[in-house]
């Protein structure tokens, strides 16, 4: 999903001498330490021919997150980028959060929602759950912006919106979207108070003419659903 949206930048990141790495696992909630070990072991086989280039890394911005960060998908993305930082002489990581786009992939927290609101089941919603929502297309737009400035070569960077959001403001606009009522149950968790500095790319989203409102949680999932 992420690689695909990315080949629309395809020239530019040839020209830059940049390989992206998006080929990880796309269960976030999986158990399965066989697919996870397999990512970094192609991590490592990528560095024997690695010829100099810069190798750009998708990661997560829930490692942020202390309610998400002890799962095995984290801790496995924490090992890769500290694998990253310590073996590639040039590099940049992108963490990102949930993103928003053409998925078929039934993992991901929107479709997850989508399908059963859809479809009229019964799932629970995480009460005091933080979560952050970004089109692909402006993931695409803003890091196409960090990979061309060279202060930002060897740095770890989030990507993200400006404003967040609870998993109860995701499926009340998916309601509005369907015109359905959700039949879910709230279950209370540890508070996530998590955040991340919008200052470092501020300047990033303003040159990718990316504009992050109250309303923009209900636009990209209108676009898409």
């Amino acid at each position: 999903f992420v690689a695909k949206n990315f080949k629309k930048i395809l020239p530019f990141l040839k020209k830059n001498n940049i390989v992206l790495y998006a080929a990880g696992v796309s269960n976030s909630k999986t158990k399965n330490k066989f697919a996870l070990k397999k990512e970094l072991k192609k991590i490592k086989q990528y560095k024997k021919y690695d010829n100099n280039r810069t190798i750009v890394y998708i990661s997560t911005c829930s490692i942020k997150d202390s309610t998400r960060n002890k799962s095995l998908y984290v801790k496995n993305k924490i090992k890769i980028e500290k694998y990253i930082k310590k073996r590639f002489k040039k590099f940049i990581i992108l963490r990102f959060p949930e993103l928003v786009g053409k998925s078929k992939n039934p993992n991901t927290l929107i479709n997850f929602f989508y399908n059963n609101i859809k479809n009229k089941k019964k799932f629970f919603i995480l009460k005091n759950a933080k979560r952050n929502i970004l089109d692909i297309e402006d993931a695409v737009n803003i890091s196409k912006n960090i990979l061309n400035d060279r202060k930002n070569l060897n740095k770890t960077i989030n990507i993200f919106n400006k404003f967040y959001s609870t998993p109860l403001d995701i499926v009340r606009n998916i309601e509005k979207i369907l015109n359905i009522e959700a039949n879910y149950t709230l279950v209370k968790q540890k508070k996530s108070t998590w955040s991340l500095d919008y200052k470092i790319i501020s300047k990033e989203v303003r040159k990718s003419k990316v504009t992050f409102s109250k309303k923009y949680l209900y636009n990209i999932l209108k676009k898409y659903y």
